[in-house]
């Protein structure tokens, strides 16, 4: 119920291992659902085309995506806070500070038998969810070296974002902290 609430669409089974992530679910539905962390509870809906314009600009259509909040703020900053520490002093530590050293939090994933490995991490400006697997789900990484998510999916992460906040024609030049809301100590 929780995960439906902040934006997985999957059906996904009642059994306790689910906390663990024994189920699968998209890469856009992963990061969509993170996205209510660094947002203080709320949901944007993904959406794919933001406005079109015809060939002189005038604006013919503008996309607005659907905002709700599904988590109060002092949860999604405990939660971001405890996914700091996976980017600050966990399994996706090297992986990322080797390329991006700005404020960041997220969580690395290996799926069972090491199919999958992914990361989705973001900062207070930017969510970005990185999927590293095979097509073909009898193709399988060959060992933990290379199938966890914190040796194969969070380097593209950290690389992705060096890129993203040096570029200078982007907005995301200049990383914020996550603050904690009133209240939480």
């Amino acid at each position: 119920k929780f995960a439906h609430q902040l934006g997985i669409k999957s059906a996904l089974p009642e059994v306790y291992s689910l906390s663990l992530g024994t189920c699968e679910v998209t890469p856009l539905e992963m990061t969509s659902a993170f996205g209510c962390f660094p947002a203080e509870g709320e949901h944007a809906e993904p959406i794919a085309i933001l406005r079109v314009e015809d060939k002189n600009g005038k604006l013919i259509f503008q996309n607005r995506p659907i905002v709700q909040e599904v988590l109060s703020k002092e949860s999604a900053y405990i939660l971001t806070n405890m996914m700091e520490e996976v980017v600050n002093g966990g399994t996706a530590t090297s992986a990322i500070r080797t390329y991006f050293s700005y404020p960041a939090a997220g969580k690395t994933g290996t799926t069972q038998a090491m199919a999958d490995a992914w990361f989705v991490g973001f900062t207070k400006q930017l969510v970005a969810g990185v999927w590293v697997g095979f097509d073909d789900n009898r193709v399988k990484f060959t060992s933990m070296v290379y199938g966890q998510g914190g040796r194969a999916a969070a380097p593209i992460w950290g690389k992705f974002m060096k890129y993203v906040y040096s570029d200078p024609t982007l907005k995301y030049l200049y990383p914020a902290n996550f603050n904690a809301p009133e209240g939480v100590e």
